[in-house]
């Protein structure tokens, strides 16, 4: 289960470094009085990677949809610890996968211009055209709004990276616990032949 369980870090890592990138423009959004200056910063920083080629989408939804794929192999071994750990990590990462395709995608669709390349290059449906263009404070609100889902994924994210870190940890104390109760076993063993 090692492997497994390094997917699920390295993928998770992952997606928290990209949560704590984007916290360099989330920060003067959700925290601070909002500035002409920080919502263009937003802007440009999001459109950046909304206009990214197909590859930086490619591998960042491999990112997010590998955890999800090895913690439901993982669960399938159906013990305490797939149960408890596992199965609270597949809540969490699924939380994290709606938070991206129901806040994300449609506050991108919403504060940004209609990109070329996600039309291109999507597994997602296009979206519906607009009858009006947002409005500047539909746009400030987009952005918002996908600002406080990021620190929401960062949230969730680290309770994955946690969760598997305590499977791990409560793995290797019953080990510790087993073979302590085999040495007493076997000194209690010894007792008895003499």
């Amino acid at each position: 289960m090692a492997f497994y369980q390094s997917v699920v870090l390295g993928s998770c890592s992952f997606l928290l470094g990209m949560v704590f990138v984007c916290q360099v423009v989330d920060i003067p959004l959700l925290y601070v009085p909002v500035t002409k200056q920080a919502l263009e910063n937003a802007y440009s920083f999001y459109e950046m990677w909304y206009e990214a080629p197909g590859a930086i989408k490619a591998l960042f939804h491999v990112a997010l949809g590998l955890p999800m794929i090895i913690l439901l192999v993982k669960l399938h071994r159906w013990n305490e610890s797939a149960m408890f750990f596992d199965g609270s990590s597949v809540a969490m990462h699924l939380a994290t996968i709606v938070l991206y395709l129901t806040v994300h995608i449609q506050s991108l669709r919403t504060f940004l211009p209609e990109s070329t390349t996600t039309t291109s290059f999507s597994i997602l449906p296009p979206p519906p055209p607009r009858e009006v263009p947002p409005t500047e404070d539909e746009r400030i609100e987009a952005v918002r709004v996908m600002a406080a889902a990021n620190a929401l994924v960062g949230l969730l994210t680290m309770g994955v990276i946690g969760m598997q870190i305590g499977q791990e940890y409560a793995r290797r104390q019953e080990e510790k616990e087993q073979r302590e109760l085999d040495a007493r076993v076997v000194v209690g063993e010894g007792k008895k032949d003499q």
